[in-house]
């Protein structure tokens, strides 16, 4: 039986370790993202097999992303995208810079529905 994000989040936090705290904030990204993705995939009334058979990923890959299990990598982010008719955006918090730095740490992710 899988496990449930908030049975890993209370893993996370029990290492207060520094890898421990980048450990959580990387799963927290991935489970966000994988948020994002499953609502785009809802709002075009889709079920995993239908987005699978049109991105040309696999459907057990989509469940994972979608559960935060995994990272996609950019080319299947690009074929996610594509499949929901979306556009990806990295989108920097109000009052940031456009330095290296706050693109780095920068932890909002935005998965936009073309037009």
């Amino acid at each position: 039986m899988a496990k449930k994000f908030s049975e890993y989040a209370r893993e996370r936090r029990a290492d207060q370790s520094a890898e421990g705290r980048e450990a959580e904030r990387v799963f927290r990204a991935a489970y966000a993202f994988g948020r994002v993705i499953y609502s785009a995939r809802k709002a075009r009334n889709l079920r995993q097999s239908d987005l699978a058979e049109l991105s040309g990923v696999a459907q057990a890959d989509i469940s994972r992303i979608e559960r935060g299990m995994i990272a996609p990598t950019v080319p299947t982010l690009i074929k996610l995208a594509d499949a929901l008719g979306a556009q990806i955006q990295f989108v920097l918090p109000p009052g940031e810079g456009s330095s290296v730095d706050a693109v780095e740490h920068s932890e909002i992710f935005a998965l936009s529905v073309g037009a």
